[in-house]
């Protein structure tokens, strides 16, 4: 008496087909949640900074700036940088000296870029004073991903942070 034991070669080819079939599906839809991911912790890890940087100012009644390199030239050495302005030149308020603390200095995430970044006066940073609020009329910091799907922040006046989505990234699309 044999014994049928095993696997058939048509009934491996069937079953590697389906496993091909539901990896074409499921491969680019993971590959989408992984962008999303990465844009929605960037905006978050924006968010952060600016709650730190307006409770940082308070707590040790310092001015404390958050400065964006929407350029990538390389100017503050990182996409975005947190520091101590001590103040001391008037010249060179809003821009690190040597001396001043770095609180955070950071990247953005692979595949995740500045849309546009806009603060008090149209540049690209915002300063906390020593009561933790912001200078000027508060400002934005729009993201996006490879995907082209857009997430950003808004600063109010009085230094709270929240963030907005955009389906264009279009001037009045966010909310």
């Amino acid at each position: 008496m044999r014994s049928d034991a095993g696997f058939t070669l048509i009934e491996l080819i069937v079953t590697v087909a389906v496993i091909a079939t539901m990896s074409a599906i499921a491969v680019p839809n993971f590959i989408r949640l992984i962008d999303n991911h990465k844009l929605s912790s960037a905006a978050t890890d924006i968010w952060v900074l600016l709650q730190q940087a307006r409770i940082y100012a308070a707590k040790e009644r310092a001015h404390v700036v958050l400065t964006f390199d929407p350029d990538n030239d390389g100017i503050i050495d990182g996409d975005y940088l947190l520091f101590v302005d001590d103040g001391t030149d008037p010249k060179t308020r809003w821009t690190r000296e040597p001396g001043e603390r770095i609180i955070h200095r950071r990247r953005l995430p692979e595949g995740i870029s500045f849309h546009d970044v806009s603060f008090a006066g149209g540049i690209p940073r915002t300063r906390f004073n020593s009561r933790g609020f912001p200078n000027g009329l508060g400002g934005h910091v729009y993201l996006k991903n490879i995907q082209k799907k857009f997430l950003g922040l808004h600063l109010n006046l009085n230094g709270n942070p929240r963030i907005v989505r955009s389906d264009s990234g279009e001037k009045g699309s966010w909310n």
